[in-house]
C-alpha cells in the first residue's frame, strides 16, 4: 500500500526529535503480589510485632521477598533497588533507610522463623482448606563458600560440591494443595534420619490423628517409624530389598503370578505384590522399563571406571603421582598406597563384560514400599510417585528462586535469608493453588510476568498525575483481575 503526501511514521527517530517529561514508570506486579499475598496470610501483624522500633519489619521483608522475585543480587543490591525508588518506598510504607537495617531485619526473622511459620502453617490449615491428610518430606543441602561454622558443615553433598561446608533443608508439602508447609534448617552434616525428626515436629501441630507423611528411603528406620505410631499417624516410605524379599518372592517372579498395575502410562509395565505384616504393609514391585535400563546405564558407568583405572595403571607404570582422588593428601599422614589391576589379558569390552555379570544381584527392576496404613497396590505407587512434586519444589528454590549464593554470614541472618526463599515459593505456590491454570506454569514464567506488569505515572501540565498499568500478559491478567484476557 502506497501513502500520497504525508508518510506514517514506523521507525524511532533521532533522539533529537525527543523532549523529555516527568513520567515515571517502575514494576509494580511482584511487590502488588507480595503485599497482597502476605495481607491474606495475615503476615504483616506478625512480623512488626517482633520489631518494635525503626523501620517496619513487615516492609523490609515485603522489599526483600519481591527483590528475590524480581532481581536476586545481593541484599545491597536488594537496599538500592528499593532506596533509589520512592514510589517503591511508598508501597512498602518505608522512609529511607541503611542496608544495615535489611541486615538486621534477616537476623530478626531467622531468630524467630518457628513462629513464623507455626503461623503461616495454622493459616493454611485454619483458611485456606489445606487439610494436611498426606504431606510430602524431603531434604537437601547449599554449599557455601566460606570456612565452616557450627551451622555451615561438610557433609553429604546433593549440590555435588563435596569439597565445600553446607547446611541441610528439610520441606513439607501438602499433598493436596502443593503448597509448602515447613521448613527446617540444620548443619550440614545432619543425615536425614535426624533431620526427619525435626521437619516433623515442625509442622505436627497442623496434622490430624491419621495424617500421613511420605518421603525416602533415607529417613526410613525403625526410631523414626516407631516415632510416627506413637503419635497416631501414618506414613508411606520406600525401603531396602533385604534377603528374604529376594529369596521369597525376587527369584520366583514370574508376571503372571503378580498384579499388572494401571499408571496411566501406555507404554510402562509395572507389576506389584502385596506382603501383610501384623504392624506394616509391605508392597514389591517390578519395572520392566528400570530392569531394562538398568544394563545399560551400569555399563555407562563402568567403562568410565575402567577408563579410570587404566590411566590410573598408566600413571603408576610410569611413576607419577597418581590424581589427588586415588591417594592421601593429608601433609601431617604417610601413607602407602597399592593398586591391582585384576582384569589385565582382557579386552576393554571383556572386562566391562565380566564386571558387568558380576554387578548383577538379583535385585535390578525391583523395588519395595512401606507403610502402616492398608492401601492397594495402586494407591501406594501413585502417592508415592506424587512426592516427585517437592523435588519440583526443590528445583524451582534452588534454581529459578535461586537459593544460592547467600551473601550473609551471621547464623541468624543464614536462617532469614533461606526463609525469605521460602516465603517467595511460598508467593508463588499460592498464584498457582488459588488459579488452577497456573498449576502447569514453570517458577520463571510467573516470575518474568510478575516482573513486566508495571505502573506509569504521567505527569500533566498542570501538574495532575494520571496512573496507568501496561505489560498485561495472560499470566499477570489472570492473578490481577481473575480473568484471562478477552474473556
Amino acid at each position: 500500500m502506497r501513502f500520497i503526501g504525508h508518510k506514517m511514521q514506523t521507525l524511532l527517530k533521532t533522539p533529537y526529535t525527543m523532549k523529555p517529561n516527568q513520567n515515571k514508570t517502575f514494576p509494580i506486579g511482584t511487590i502488588q503480589t507480595v503485599k497482597h499475598i502476605f495481607n491474606e496470610l495475615n503476615l504483616p501483624p506478625i512480623l512488626d510485632d517482633l520489631k518494635h522500633c525503626g523501620h517496619r519489619l513487615s516492609g523490609l521483608i515485603t522489599g526483600l521477598v519481591s527483590y528475590k522475585l524480581t532481581e536476586d543480587l545481593s541484599v545491597k543490591h536488594s537496599h538500592d533497588w528499593m532506596n533509589n525508588n520512592p514510589y517503591l518506598l511508598k508501597e512498602l510504607q518505608l522512609d529511607p533507610f541503611g542496608k544495615d537495617a535489611l541486615y538486621r531485619g534477616l537476623e530478626k526473622i531467622g531468630e524467630n522463623r518457628h513462629h513464623i511459620l507455626q503461623h503461616i502453617l495454622l493459616t493454611l490449615k485454619n483458611d485456606y482448606d489445606v487439610g494436611l491428610d498426606m504431606v510430602f518430606m524431603d531434604w537437601t543441602s547449599i554449599h557455601f563458600e566460606a570456612q565452616p561454622t557450627d551451622l555451615i558443615k561438610y557433609g553429604y553433598s546433593r549440590d555435588h560440591r563435596p569439597d565445600r561446608p553446607q547446611v541441610t533443608i528439610g520441606l513439607a508439602q501438602d499433598q493436596r494443595s502443593h503448597l509448602p508447609v515447613g521448613l527446617t534448617i540444620q548443619p550440614g552434616n545432619t543425615n536425614d534420619q535426624t533431620h526427619f525428626k525435626k521437619t516433623y515436629n515442625q509442622i505436627k501441630l497442623g496434622l490430624r490423628t491419621g495424617s500421613c507423611l511420605v518421603f525416602d528411603a533415607g529417613a526410613t528406620g525403625s526410631p523414626n517409624l516407631d516415632l510416627l505410631i506413637s503419635d497416631n499417624m501414618r506414613y508411606l516410605s520406600r525401603t531396602k530389598l533385604n534377603r528374604s524379599d529376594v529369596n521369597q518372592h525376587l527369584k520366583t517372579f514370574q508376571k503372571n503370578e503378580w498384579i499388572r498395575i494401571n499408571t496411566g502410562k501406555k507404554h510402562e509395565q509395572i507389576y506389584g505384590k502385596k506382603l501383610v505384616f501384623p504392624s506394616r504393609i509391605k508392597y514389591l514391585y517390578f519395572s520392566q522399563t528400570s530392569h531394562d535400563d538398568i544394563p545399560m546405564n551400569r555399563r555407562k558407568r563402568l567403562e568410565i571406571e575402567y577408563d579410570e583405572a587404566q590411566a590410573l595403571q598408566n600413571t603408576i607404570e610410569l611413576k607419577k603421582k597418581p590424581r589427588k582422588k586415588y591417594r592421601n593428601s593429608n601433609h601431617f599422614l604417610d601413607t602407602h598406597l597399592s593398586y591391582t589391576f585384576p582384569l589385565k589379558g582382557l579386552s576393554r569390552e571383556e572386562a566391562v563384560d565380566r564386571a558387568l555379570q558380576e554387578s548383577i544381584t538379583g535385585k535390578e527392576g525391583f523395588f519395595a514400599l512401606i507403610s502402616n496404613k492398608d492401601f492397594s497396590l495402586h494407591e501406594a505407587l501413585i502417592f508415592y510417585r506424587e512426592k516427585d512434586s517437592i523435588e519440583k519444589l526443590f528445583n524451582s528454590i534452588k534454581n529459578e528462586i535461586r537459593l544460592r549464593p547467600t551473601r550473609c554470614w551471621t547464623q541468624e541472618a543464614i536462617y532469614g535469608s533461606i526463609l525469605i526463599v521460602f516465603l517467595a515459593q511460598l508467593v508463588i505456590s499460592m498464584c498457582r493453588y488459588k488459579h488452577a491454570e497456573l498449576r502447569c506454569v514453570s517458577t520463571k514464567f510467573i516470575m518474568q510476568s510478575l516482573k513486566n506488569f508495571a505502573l506509569t505515572i504521567i505527569i500533566g501540565k498542570n501538574g495532575r498525575k494520571k496512573h496507568v498499568f501496561s505489560n498485561f500478559d495472560w499470566i499477570n491478567t489472570l492473578i490481577f483481575c481473575g480473568k484471562t484476557p478477552g474473556t
